[in-house]
């Protein structure tokens, strides 16, 4: 747990934060001025499962979960910090939207904190490269920001990062990711 969470004023929820059993409703009673934020696409992952849909139920009842979806140009700029460290063929657009939203409330609200409670690694790495303070529930979490680069392991040669996982034009095979250490390599 996060040992100072009457420091902030706002969290934003990934689903596997419901999914590791994280009650809000439990926080906001130690925290009473805390809010809780999801957007409609964590909304619906997190709906599914009746253990969480409970734990949603009785937030939303309680006021301190808000529903809310970022607007396109804090999804189109998160998206291009995604191209950038080389995590947009694996960070989906609802892992997008929890970091966006972020942009959007500090936007908002300025002069209070806030954080985003997401295991994925990916919403870490781009996260960090955006100092955006984020917590890891249950995984340990990264310890340094990466910047990935698609390659082909048999012939070595780079590609885009939306590429992950498609077929190399050179010899056709599957691209994938490693840290980028700063240098091409030489055939």
């Amino acid at each position: 747990m996060v040992a100072n969470f009457n420091s902030l004023n706002f969290i934003i929820l990934d689903n596997t934060a419901f999914v590791s059993a994280f009650d809000p409703n439990q926080v906001a009673l130690q925290n009473p001025g805390i809010r809780f934020y999801i957007t409609s696409s964590v909304y619906d992952e997190a709906i599914s499962n009746p253990r969480s849909s409970r734990i949603i139920e009785i937030a939303e009842d309680q006021q301190i979960l808000k529903l809310r979806d970022p607007i396109p140009e804090s999804l189109k700029y998160i998206s291009n910090t995604a191209e950038d460290t080389g995590d947009i063929a694996v960070l989906s657009k609802t892992d997008q939207g929890i970091i966006a939203l972020y942009i959007d409330l500090k936007k908002d609200f300025p002069d209070q904190n806030g954080i985003i409670i997401s295991d994925d690694y990916s919403v870490q790495n781009v996260c960090a490269l955006l100092k955006i303070p984020y917590f890891s529930y249950q995984k340990r979490g990264i310890k340094r920001n990466i910047k990935w680069e698609i390659y082909c392991p048999y012939c070595y040669e780079t590609f885009p990062s939306k590429l992950l996982g498609k077929k190399c034009d050179h010899c056709g095979a599957t691209l994938k990711r490693r840290a980028y250490r700063g240098k091409k390599r030489k055939l």
